[in-house]
């Protein structure tokens, strides 16, 4: 549950993630949100099934994205997600260490590589949303199920115009 003070406290059942949250900033949108997104990520990676395996929120996001079924660029996935070439490579390493993604020389460039979810990927990320679920129906738990509804609706929609307004500078 969450205590009121001017430390936040998380408690997750293995352990507690403790973020430094200013009373005075909690107004603020843009702050409230970050550290929402913040603390979430953090119980994500808390949780044994990434930290024993060495992962991150964005070893999952990759994960996610690849989930679709496409094999896709590793460069090009790095550029859309704007990771460098030598960060994105790593990330694939470890992914594919761990057989969760495999990687093939692309056909039409011997220099490039394609990169595609395996099946233990497929059953890894079956618990990861199944984690990320339970953690957000416990952050929802307060929460009216109309009031959630339209915070899933907006958020997309917010980042969306967010960026939009950046792009336009």
């Amino acid at each position: 549950m969450i205590k009121r003070s001017k430390q936040l406290k998380i408690i997750d059942k293995t352990k507690l993630c403790e973020l430094k949250v200013h009373p005075g900033l909690k107004s603020f949108f843009g702050y409230s949100l970050q550290k929402s997104g913040f603390i979430l990520r953090g119980m994500m990676e808390e949780h044994p099934l990434l930290s024993e395996n060495e992962l991150t929120a964005l070893h999952c996001g990759i994960l996610y994205i690849l989930k679709t079924g496409a094999v896709v660029n590793q460069l090009t996935l790095g550029t859309e997600l704007g990771i460098d070439k030598a960060t994105i490579v790593k990330i694939i390493d470890k992914l594919e260490d761990q057989k969760l993604v495999k990687r093939v020389v692309d056909p039409s460039d011997r220099r490039s590589k394609l990169v595609s979810l395996t099946e233990k990927g497929k059953k890894f990320l079956e618990k990861v949303r199944s984690v990320r679920s339970e953690l957000e129906e416990k952050a929802f738990a307060t929460f009216s199920k109309e009031d959630e509804a339209h915070l899933r609706r907006l958020a997309p929609l917010f980042l969306e115009a967010v960026m939009n307004l950046k792009a336009q500078e």
